[in-house]
């Protein structure tokens, strides 16, 4: 009898531990499947995440995925708005649009949301009914009772929050606050990220489209000898389409490069030598026969990383032809002056060594020729100066003009008058229609080009004849032109005349015919009112 009572005793104690085992069992069992359900969550969360370098792609795709592995039938995400007070609706899952327009910005000290925006901790809100900022015929049309507020968080960041609803008042405990807590990480380190991609986009672009509109020619050179990039001004300087160059050696197309200059061999040697000593800043300078003749400069420079290592390097090209230009055009000015001023000091340095001379006695007529000579040498070196001080002002942009209406006529018959008593060779003729409106310009300017066309047309025709001055009228232009019977003729002069032409808005041409004569225009624009 005592031994039938004790085995039922070890019986019913074996029963209870196998009992107790048993839930253990189970509900580690359930642990384990709750651990694996949240991992699957949070994996298929992160391929969502990470499937879209949009920013709202991303949280539309992500916001469905999380409703959807978490069995919840509404969502919705605020992100903040800048550096501003208000929280701003990104996208939202199973809302009606009344709810969605209620909830589209909320003021940062209005609802939980701000709370948890602020402190960065998850919150639930056990009654959406209760929130004072929702209409409740609203929410109750939602048939939402409860929602958890989740942070979007990176680099202890909070960058947005996360609404998850739900129609279960008993839904939302601990564990699944804290495998939101999770989600709302990978959401918030995927904006961040898609931000940071978007900013380096953009300033990608930005020096991509800096470079594209460059006035020089850009080449790019990876560390190991290939074209990485070749902007649009390379391709009109060299003839040579970025397709061609790209991921092609540099030292090949600098060989293509020298094909098309005025010296290959020599032009050769040299981008070669540039090329493999890139980090002394090597210049060069080479003149190309095609696509069409030009003057290029090439710059080489090297680049590095923050770290010092080596990148490759970059080319600049210059197209310098203009510069060149205006160095064989000042050339030419310095020869022109140096000729022009020679002659009138010749003639005034000659003639004061006669009348100088000890041995020899002038009679008082040739004295005053002499001296009369001496006078009009005078006055054409102190006009050359003029002219030179003019060319200076220009060159510096400090040629004022100072405009008021004039008549052409008046300035034209002046100009002759003043003309005359330097030639008893030629005869001049005054061409302008009897009406003629008035014109807006510097009076003494013009006056200063017409003397100048006049004095050249006398110089250059020494055995004299007919010199005629016209002025037409066009729709908008009055045009001046001086036609005589000279062989040639340029000098300082004639660039003053062009730039005080163009200061005035008109241009000044000349045309010549074999045996006929040459014909100097140029035009001014009429007088708006007139």
């Amino acid at each position: 009898m005592i031994m039938t009572k004790a085995k039922r005793t070890v019986n019913q104690a074996k029963e209870v531990v196998h009992d107790d085992l048993n839930a253990r069992l189970v509900a580690a069992e359930e642990k384990l499947q709750q651990a694996e359900k949240e991992l699957s969550a949070l994996n298929a969360i992160a391929a969502t995440v990470s499937g879209s370098l949009e920013l709202n792609a991303l949280l539309a795709d992500t916001l469905t995925k999380v409703l959807e592995v978490m069995q919840l039938p509404a969502g919705w995400i605020f992100l903040r708005d800048g550096d501003g007070d208000n929280l701003v609706l990104s996208t939202e899952r199973g809302l009606s649009p009344q709810f969605t327009l209620e909830e589209a910005t909320l003021p940062l000290g209005s609802c939980a949301c701000g709370e948890v925006l602020r402190t960065g901790q998850a919150k639930i809100v056990d009654d959406i009914l209760a929130c004072p900022r929702l209409s409740p015929d609203v929410v109750r049309a939602e048939g939402l009772l409860v929602h958890a507020s989740v942070p979007l968080k990176s680099k202890n960041t909070v960058l947005g929050v996360m609404n998850v609803a739900s129609r279960d008042p008993e839904y939302f405990d601990s564990r699944n606050l804290e495998l939101l807590n999770a989600i709302g990480h990978q959401i918030g380190v995927a904006i961040d990220n898609v931000r940071t991609l978007q900013v380096t986009r953009r300033e990608r672009a930005t020096l991509q489209s800096v470079m594209d509109s460059m006035v020089d020619g850009l080449i790019l050179v990876d560390s190991g000898g290939k074209i990485t990039y070749w902007n649009p001004r390379a391709t009109e300087f060299l003839g040579i389409p970025a397709a061609v160059a790209m991921g092609r050696p540099a030292m090949g197309v600098a060989r293509r490069i020298a094909m098309g200059s005025t010296q290959p061999e020599r032009v050769s040697e040299q981008l070669a030598d540039a090329l493999l000593h890139f980090q002394t800043f090597p210049v060069i300078e080479y003149e190309l026969l095609r696509p069409q003749r030009r003057t290029v400069q090439s710059l080489l420079f090297p680049i590095t990383g923050d770290n010092g290592q080596d990148l490759g390097y970059g080319i600049t090209l210059r197209d310098v032809s203009r510069e060149k230009e205006l160095d064989r055009m000042k050339l030419q000015l310095l020869s022109t002056v140096s000729h022009e001023l020679r002659t009138p000091l010749a003639s005034i340095k000659g003639f004061t060594t006669s009348l100088l001379r000890e041995d020899v006695r002038w009679d008082e007529k040739t004295q005053r020729d002499f001296l009369q000579i001496i006078d009009q040498e005078s006055d054409r070196l102190a006009e050359l100066i003029g002219n030179l001080l003019d060319m200076s002002r220009i060159d510096t942009g400090t040629l004022a003009m100072e405009k008021e209406p004039i008549q052409i006529r008046t300035l034209l018959q002046e100009a002759i008058e003043a003309t005359k008593p330097h030639t008893t060779k030629h005869t001049f003729v005054l061409d302008v229609p009897r009406r003629i409106p008035t014109t807006m310009a510097d009076p003494r300017r013009i006056r200063q080009v017409v003397h100048n066309l006049l004095g050249n047309a006398v110089k250059y025709s020494p055995d004299g004849g007919r010199v005629t001055i016209r002025a037409s009228l066009g729709l908008k232009y009055l045009t001046v032109s001086v036609t005589d019977r000279r062989v040639g003729g340029s000098g300082l002069g004639l660039a003053i005349c062009k730039s005080i032409i163009e200061a005035h808005g008109g241009r000044i041409w000349v045309e010549s015919e074999p045996e006929q004569g040459s014909t100097v225009s140029f035009t001014l624009p009429l007088n708006p009112s007139s």
